[in-house]
């Protein structure tokens, strides 16, 4: 029967990650992802320190030079499981397909298939959310957000940014936006950074320009993106309303276990075990996201005050 085989393997997998290619945060490229992590994943740190010295002859060497230092990633695994009833198929497709037998031991050849392309948009959907919202409680993974608010090292409001309270308009969209970036650190200012924000900070944004007459409500040529100065924005959907966050792609990971066999997306039929006339339906995946440094990270949520 068509639908007995497992659905599993690269097939599978290849649905997978085409499907959390479309969300914004890797269909963008925002952050560096890691596949094949098996279970633990480290992210390496090295800061030099310079020991410069006026010239003198024989040597000084500084001592504690070079710092060493690493953030372990742990994936959480994660399962989604249901069953069918296979009976529940006949009023959908015709009795053709479905076969004449009581025991429903025919189905539509792309039943598996369709199944598995729609929970996968979906768990691309709660895969996006975890990135940035995951609260780090069963169920969840530890997303970037519930990270931010820990450390003390990242720059947000009243810890580096003067708490604004208030949402975002676009009265005050350009303070906010002088605000998160007059935050940055010297050593993120020389770097190639990533300028995200909420749908709702984007639109602010945009009814500003057009206001002041910007072609198309862009703030650069009418063929580019939403820029800010020498900013290119990013509008991610998965983000809390009036929210910014500047960073530099390699530092924030993603570690997946994506395109390795230990993520599958298998149906089964039921029939071949219990005779129960069920299909079952699992999924295996597992995630984890993290950062290197967190004093080159702006997180700015204008409604804190």
């Amino acid at each position: 029967m068509a639908i007995s085989s497992n659905y599993a393997g690269f097939e599978a997998v290849d649905i997978m990650l085409e499907a959390q290619k479309e969300e914004d945060t890797l269909r963008l490229g925002l952050i560096t992802v890691v596949p094949n992590v098996g279970y633990k994943l480290n992210l390496r740190n090295l800061d030099v320190t310079l020991g410069v010295a006026d010239y003198s002859c024989g040597t000084t060497p500084a001592t504690d030079a070079v710092d060493y230092s690493e953030k372990v990633l742990t994936l959480a695994k994660f399962k989604n499981e249901f069953e069918i009833c296979k009976e529940d198929f006949r009023p959908i497709w015709s009795g053709e397909s479905m076969g004449a037998s009581a025991f429903n031991d025919q189905a539509p050849a792309d039943i598996s298939k369709a199944i598995v392309e729609s929970t996968a948009s979906k768990l691309a959907q709660w895969f996006e959310d975890q990135i940035w919202n995951g609260a780090g409680t069963a169920g969840t993974m530890s997303g970037l957000i519930t990270q931010f608010n820990a450390d003390g090292d990242v720059i947000k409001a009243n810890n580096g940014i003067t708490a604004i309270g208030a949402a975002v308009s676009s009265s005050n969209v350009l303070a906010v936006f002088d605000a998160a970036t007059a935050a940055m650190p010297y050593a993120l200012r020389r770097k190639t950074v990533n300028f995200i924000v909420s749908p709702d900070v984007a639109d602010a944004y945009t009814k500003l320009l057009i206001a002041n007459g910007a072609a198309n409500g862009l703030g650069g040529d009418a063929n580019t993106g939403l820029v800010y100065g020498r900013y290119s924005i990013q509008t991610v959907n998965g983000l809390p309303d009036n929210t910014i966050v500047i960073f530099e792609k390699k530092n924030i990971t993603l570690g997946t276990g994506l395109a390795n066999d230990a993520d599958s997306i298998r149906i089964k039929d039921m029939d071949e075990v219990d005779m129960s006339g069920n299909v079952l339906y699992k999924s295996v995946f597992g995630g984890a996201v993290g950062y290197s440094y967190g004093a080159e990270i702006v997180h700015l949520l204008t409604t804190v005050a």
